[in-house]
């Protein structure tokens, strides 16, 4: 994940200013159909007639440039009917990894996964030990245990490098239980890293459905936690667990440092309904990043068309009016529609404060 990250930010920094044409990054929603339903998710879940074909999806494999690398994810990824095509097709030329519930998972789909050196990572979004905010079943979740105990077992005999990674959306409602869960993703789960995701700040971040650019310019509420001092304490624990664990944890937006040596900062501006441009440092990521959606639109991070890969190629779409537009204005200054966004980067500033209260490890039990 770290060589990941790295490369991602120097490929970034290149294609910021203008070294290179194309982005690295490729998100596809191979679907908008999930086989959960999941309150708190913000995608809608309906059949398109006007869904990307196995060919148009092709079509787009073949324009990518050799260094990029490919996110399959959904709705639920497995649920797209052709999805060993894409999968060969993206993973036969590029690094590739997958965003999934994990509940369509089997031991055939595992090994094609692991048949391929350019599958870096298999996420796994859990929410809370047994997944029941998901609303998974008893018996679901007995299943998707034994095929995580599958996976490592091939891992290990294909020799594989493979990273399990275990995607958790941050809640009031699972804010006690984050430490328990972390410790149950590395212990149990076998997780390599675990993301810990806050809750958006606009509807308009990551979705599959388009609106109008000017749209991002207008202010939004970012959902506030009643129990944001329970996170952070939960979240300096899982930081004192991890200087003796193996896996490695991290939070979006970056506020903290989930593997520091030092006590964890808070940033009293986390919690604000409000956006506070100020806070945060203009964003690069969209210069390395998009999306391509369920019917084609491609888009950075926020939800407005650049243009249609059906239609247009990736060079004239990252070349498009509406493309530089959008550009020339996040160079000036991040907009509206980045609240709370998992990508912005926080000022080191007079805002950080001391997470108070902070519980010793050995006090807590699990």
């Amino acid at each position: 994940m770290l060589k990941f990250h790295d490369r991602h930010e120097n490929l970034t920094e290149k294609l910021y200013n203008e070294e290179l044409d194309l982005p690295h990054r490729y998100v596809f929603v191979l679907t908008n159909i999930c086989n959960l339903r999941c309150e708190f998710c913000f995608q809608d879940r309906d059949r398109r007639s006007d869904a990307m074909t196995i060919d148009d999806w092709l079509k787009v494999v073949n324009q990518l440039p050799d260094y990029a690398r490919v996110t399959l994810t959904g709705g639920e990824p497995l649920a797209f009917k052709q999805f060993e095509e894409i999968f060969h097709a993206v993973s036969d030329k590029h690094q590739c990894n997958m965003i999934t519930n994990g509940l369509l998972l089997n031991e055939q789909k595992i090994d094609l996964l692991l048949s391929k050196p350019n599958f870096k990572v298999l996420s796994i979004s859990v929410d809370d030990i047994g997944n029941i905010i998901r609303d998974v079943k008893v018996n679901q979740w007995a299943k998707m245990l034994e095929i995580v105990k599958y996976f490592h077992r091939r891992k290990k005999e294909l020799k594989s490098e493979c990273v399990l990674d275990i995607k958790t959306v941050v809640l009031d409602s699972n804010a006690q239980d984050l430490y328990s869960i972390h410790k149950y993703s590395v212990e149990t789960l076998g997780a390599n890293t675990h993301a810990f995701q806050f809750l958006k700040g606009s509807d308009l971040q990551h979705s599959d459905t388009m609106s109008d650019m000017e749209e991002m310019f207008k202010p939004t509420d970012a959902p506030v936690y009643e129990n944001i001092e329970v996170i952070y304490e939960q979240l300096e624990l899982i930081r004192q667990y991890n200087q003796t664990s193996k896996s490695q944890a991290f939070v979006h937006p970056k506020v903290l440092d989930l593997s520091s040596s030092k006590p964890l900062i808070s940033f009293d501006y986390l919690n604000l309904a409000k956006f506070e441009k100020k806070n945060y440092h203009k964003c690069k990521f969209p210069w390395s990043s998009v999306h391509i959606n369920v019917d084609g639109n491609m888009f950075p991070c926020i939800a407005f068309s650049m243009g249609n890969v059906k239609s247009d190629s990736l060079e004239e779409i990252m070349k498009s009016e509406t493309t530089k537009k959008f550009r020339k204005i996040l160079k000036e200054s991040l907009v509206e529609g980045c609240n709370r966004c998992g990508w912005i980067r926080p000022k080191d500033s007079e805002h950080i404060i001391p997470i108070k209260q902070a519980i010793p490890l050995n006090n807590v039990t699990v």
